[in-house]
């Protein structure tokens, strides 16, 4: 069997575009060690049935004895480290379990593991491909583990987190694509990682405007205060009186404009204190994931341009802070919306539906898209409900909540969906007001998608609660690949749906 070497570089996209899959070596001629070049190979192994690529390679480095007596083939989510003396210095064993519950979030968590293994001095390190699953969903899924598992929110701290400057994908396969696929779907999900980890006094909606212009596949459009009050945003006004960063409306439109258009839309804001209804303070710090939506969308609007689907997508992000103050909204109020709508303020707390109403009811007016999803850390009663490995669904269509839910069966990003009826809306009418923005504790996330379904008339829509799922400081998070801090949830579900519904 003939290993083939692929070159991933992380994080650069640098790998051999021009030659496609080149045969550097033949495992049998015994000369490993030169033409690996590596500090470390990480196999897989399963307990009943064992891939034919690990076979090869710990036959020919003659590993078998030092894997027996360590015990033989690890179990699932568990490493044997090997010493090699005539190919790479270590080879790392990560058992997957039995063959007949390998799925490929098994191969995700145990292979984080088995990166997570290597160690801080490897500069250079091999992974071969188990051959359990079709060749480019394989490769997609190794690459992407790799750059979410590698990726450290540590540009503040004196100490880095250290990872392999190369890594190479080990396959005798056709995978040039599902490598390319992974390592945009892995940069784009650290990208809105990385804008949701940043605090609120950097990651601001000036921020966002900035990262989102240095895509030059866009057309961005931002609209400020003065337009909302221009346009009759009144969501977005009220909520944006009490904040220090200057608020905006990011769109960001990707495609051919003579086709339908999908729009995604992320809550953003980018710190959230609940205004006049402050927030206890204990964990108040948190509130920075409050622009993960957001983020969500921007990162998704990367991919989306560098994996070029024929599609017409429109990004809207509404980004502001939610902050207390002598300017700021109040209880009492009552805020009139770009469609008319009118809604009495209860708490201030309740903000994100307020900021999502106008840019749902704008994006729209203006750009009449076939399809709507809109994303948000929404409401705490979701977390109560699901946890925080679930996000809710619910919407007006449910064709359109069906396609988002089987883009999920091809990610990490589960959806569960929630029931939105007249029940709901009746709950959140107000007496002096077309609506009011909460409707007590009963139902929560339910009558935050009520409130939200008065602005979408009837093109199909479907509303995300990531509340729960979106940072991993709940201890209840099970994804360990995507470390501390935001999870980018979200990000990869949005191109996975956009991929699978252009063209």
């Amino acid at each position: 069997m003939k290993l083939i070497v692929f070159l991933h570089s992380k994080g650069s996209g640098n790998f051999l575009k021009e030659h496609g899959l080149e045969p550097l070596m033949n495992l049998d001629s015994g000369k490993v060690k030169d033409i690996f070049g590596l500090d470390t190979v990480i196999c897989m192994e399963m307990e009943d049935a064992e891939p034919a690529s690990s076979r090869v390679l710990l036959d020919t480095l003659n590993l078998d004895p030092a894997m027996k007596r360590l015990g033989g083939v690890p179990r699932k989510g568990k490493t044997i480290i090997l010493p090699s003396m005539d190919g790479p210095g270590t080879v790392i064993v990560v058992g997957l379990g039995k063959r007949e519950k390998v799925d490929i979030e098994a191969l995700r968590s145990s292979l984080s593991t088995a990166i997570k293994a290597v160690s801080p001095s490897s500069k250079n390190v091999g992974i071969v491909l188990p051959e359990i699953f079709p060749a480019e969903a394989e490769a997609m899924e190794v690459v992407y583990t790799y750059e979410i598992t590698t990726y450290s929110f540590d540009e503040f701290k004196a100490e880095k987190k250290t990872s392999p400057d190369l890594m190479r994908i080990l396959s005798d396969r056709e995978i040039k694509q599902g490598i390319e696929k992974g390592r945009i779907m892995g940069e784009a999900t650290n990208l809105t990682r990385y804008l949701a980890d940043l605090p609120s006094s950097i990651g601001t909606p000036t921020f966002f405007e900035k990262t989102l212009r240095e895509n030059g596949k866009i057309a961005v459009t931002a609209l400020g205060r003065d337009d909302f009050i221009k346009l009759g945003m009144g969501g977005l006004e009220g909520v944006s009186r009490g904040a220090h960063e200057p608020a905006r409306l990011l769109i960001a439109e990707y495609g051919d404009r003579e086709l339908p258009a999908i729009m995604i839309v992320g809550k953003g804001i980018t710190f959230d204190s609940g205004g006049i209804s402050i927030k206890p303070s204990d964990g108040m710090q948190e509130m920075k994931f409050d622009k993960c939506g957001a983020a969500a969308v921007l990162g998704a609007m990367k991919a989306i341009t560098e994996l070029g689907p024929k599609a017409h997508v429109v990004g809207l992000m509404p980004l502001t802070e939610n902050m207390p103050g002598g300017g700021s909204y109040k209880p009492g109020e009552i805020l009139r919306h770009y469609n008319g709508v009118t809604s009495e303020v209860i708490s201030t707390d309740a903000e994100g539906r307020l900021v999502l109403a106008d840019a749902l009811a704008f994006g729209i007016d203006k750009y009449r898209p076939v399809s709507v999803i809109d994303l948000a850390t929404l409401t705490g009663a979701c977390v109560v409900a699901l946890g925080n490995n679930i996000a809710g669904v619910m919407g007006n269509n449910k064709d359109l909540q069906e396609k988002i839910i089987e883009a999920s069966r091809n990610t990490w990003e589960k959806l569960w969906p929630l029931p939105l009826d007249d029940d709901f809306r009746e709950q959140i009418r107000s007496d002096v007001a077309d609506i009011k923005n909460t409707g007590g504790r009963p139902g929560g996330a339910e009558t935050a998608g009520a409130f939200l379904s008065n602005f979408v008339g009837e093109v199909p829509w479907v509303h995300l609660d990531i509340a729960g799922t979106a940072w991993r400081g709940q201890k209840t998070s099970k994804k360990d690949y995507l470390g501390p801090g935001a999870t980018g949830f979200g990000t990869r579900l949005l191109v996975e749906f956009v991929m699978e519904n252009s063209g």
